[in-house]
């Protein structure tokens, strides 16, 4: 079992400073690799929605809803350099349950306003001419209030479940505004954070053992509550043992055509035929599927090569920064970013049943791109308060930035 416990910086300082530092190399690279990806794919993705809206509409613009993508990210990028210079101990502190606080408020605000959702699924909020996702960034808040619950508990404490009530409870508060709202995909994917920094934290499995039947039931009650999920279940265990029916495929049916018609370098950027009709939600939850069908094998193995090197950064934040809530944010941005992008894919490739949750960075959707952003932002600020971190790379910066004007001179 992975603990995750507190650490001087004493003469393995050095080796867990460069670890820290490298962690974090790799997690700002991937991270902008993906943004570019889905940027592009986004751009791609949209385009039989924006030519028939300009078609029935010449005075609409032209990728609209991809420029919005745009706009996302560079408040993304914004709202994550802004926590990345904030000192992490004013989270790792009461602001953490006015975090938490606030997304459960937003979230509550959902309910309130009512209204049919999208797709089944009440998570959306009007705030004047916007409509953002609050669940988002109730992920990041619930991210950062366990990183400062848990971490202030010792090991013995963690490992018994009476001084466990209060996590669980903010846990359980969280979970349940989002399952009120009826996204199911979001709460599976809220359980799967809690679960892991849980177990990181050092929590028992056998502690873990009640909680997970007991979602597991909920989750069974969730399904059969309503029709259409009860339809997807069932269209996943059929796919499972039967061809696909080229008269009447399901999403999974027409994901896995364009999976197929993009061999191992795609069809090209662009040129991809399923998102054109069939293909439902491309440019959000099936977008990987897009990728398949455009670049190909190529394609999909490069992103779930970035994830997994995303992965192995923040695993390397998490495993050598010397104070517990660095460790436990760093191992909830991993459940979060690569847990919900390993979940999306295998929807995508027919290997788990339809839930909905969009493939972080890559998937069109404002709140998601800024949540994240804003997750990767929190983990650059924790990984640069290591000391040693921020002076050493001020100190290659310096030396890049001589080297640069040394050739240009010497040119």
């Amino acid at each position: 079992m992975p603990v995750l416990e507190s650490s001087a910086l004493t003469d393995k300082g050095e080796s867990q400073r460069d670890a820290v530092q490298l962690g974090l190399l790799v997690v700002l690279i991937t991270t902008a690799a993906l943004i570019l990806i889905g940027l592009i794919m986004v751009f791609s993705a949209t385009a039989p929605s924006s030519i028939r809206s300009v078609d029935a509409n010449p005075d609409q613009r032209l990728f609209s809803v991809a420029m919005r993508q745009v706009v996302s990210t560079f408040a993304g990028l914004v709202f994550g350099g802004v926590l990345a210079m904030l000192p992490p101990k004013l989270f790792n502190s009461k602001l953490a349950h006015a975090a938490l606080g606030l997304g459960v408020v937003l979230q509550l605000a959902v309910l309130v306003q009512g209204g049919e959702g999208v797709g089944g699924n009440n998570n959306w909020l009007d705030i004047g001419p916007l409509a953002i996702q609050p669940s988002e960034f109730l992920k990041l808040a619930m991210i950062v209030w366990l990183a400062f619950m848990l971490g202030r508990l010792s090991l013995k404490e963690i490992q018994t479940p009476q001084t466990l009530g209060l996590p669980m409870v903010g846990f359980a508060l969280a979970i349940g505004v989002v399952s009120l709202g009826g996204d199911m995909g979001t709460a599976l994917i809220f359980a799967l954070i809690a679960l892991g920094m849980f177990w990181l934290a050092g929590m028992r499995a056998k502690h873990l053992i009640i909680p997970m039947i007991i979602g597991a039931f909920l989750a069974g009650l969730f399904v059969v509550a309503r029709p259409s999920r009860l339809r997807r279940v069932g269209d996943f265990f059929g796919d499972l043992v039967n061809l696909p029916d080229i008269y009447s495929p399901t999403q999974i049916e027409f994901a896995q055509f364009a999976f197929g018609s993009g061999g191992i370098t795609g069809v090209g950027i662009g040129a991809g035929k399923e998102k054109w009709w069939d293909l439902k939600e491309a440019h959000t939850d099936f977008i990987f599927a897009v990728i398949g069908e455009e670049i190909g094998l190529f394609g999909v193995l490069t992103v779930i090569g970035l994830f997994l090197a995303l992965g192995w950064g923040l695993k390397e934040i998490a495993f050598n920064h010397p104070e517990r809530y660095g460790q436990l944010l760093a191992g909830g941005a991993a459940m979060w970013l690569c847990g919900q992008a390993f979940a999306n894919m295998l929807v995508v490739a027919g290997l788990l049943p339809v839930f909905g949750v969009p493939l972080p960075f890559i998937s069109y959707g404002g709140s998601s791109m800024i949540a994240t952003l804003g997750m990767v932002g929190m983990i650059a600020g924790c990984a640069l308060s290591v000391p040693g971190v921020k002076e050493a790379w001020s100190v290659r910066g310096r030396l890049a930035q001589g080297v640069r004007t040394l050739v240009r001179r010497n040119g």
